[in-house]
Formats: structure tokens, sequence, C-alpha cells
């Protein structure tokens, strides 16, 4: 089974903190304009709505995806789709990603 993404995603390693349905702290291991792959000691339920805050390194602000859904899960991973982001934190996730190696075609 081929796996179709919408938005190429980036190899990166850094910390994410989300409320809503679920709050916790976690890893997010990789990313693009749509979501994201998070390791967290907490268990998250698919279909769960988040608000993510991602704390890019060297941006001292977080960019913050408003509304998140839990697409799935696995053991101490999940996977998020972003569902809505204001313009200027699509911009700024838009300009650290353009500096990220493809991981992914």
């Amino acid at each position: 089974m081929t796996e179709q993404r919408q938005h190429v995603r980036y190899k990166v390693e850094f910390p994410a903190t989300f409320s809503g349905d679920h709050a916790g702290i976690g890893i997010v291991y990789n990313l693009g304009l749509g979501g994201c792959k998070v390791v967290s000691d907490l268990a998250v339920k698919n279909g769960a709505l988040l608000t993510v805050h991602l704390q890019i390194p060297e941006q001292p602000i977080v960019i913050t995806i408003r509304a998140a859904t839990v697409q799935w899960t696995l053991e101490l991973e999940f996977g998020v789709e972003f569902l809505e982001m204001q313009e200027l934190e699509r911009a700024r996730l838009e300009q650290f990603l353009a500096a990220q190696v493809n991981i992914a075609a």
C-alpha cells in the first residue's frame, strides 16, 4: 500500500508541545506543511483534536498550529494532520522547511 502525501516531509528533530483533547510534550521527527510525526510518552487517540506548538531550533517564538487532528498512532508515536494555522505561522513554517533536506518523495 502506497501512502500519498499532499506535502513533502522533512527529517527534523526538535521538541513540541500539544494541548486540546490531550496535553503533553513530544519530539517531532518528520515535518511537512500538512503535518508531522510526534514521539511522546503520552498515549493519544486517533481523531483527537490538538493545538501544536513547534519549538523550532533558532527561532525564539514557537510556531503554533491552531487545529490539528491525530491521524494514526503506533505505540509511542502518532501522526498529526495540520488543519488550521495563521498565515504568518504558515509562512514561518514554509521558510524553515525550505532550508531542510527532503527525506520523502
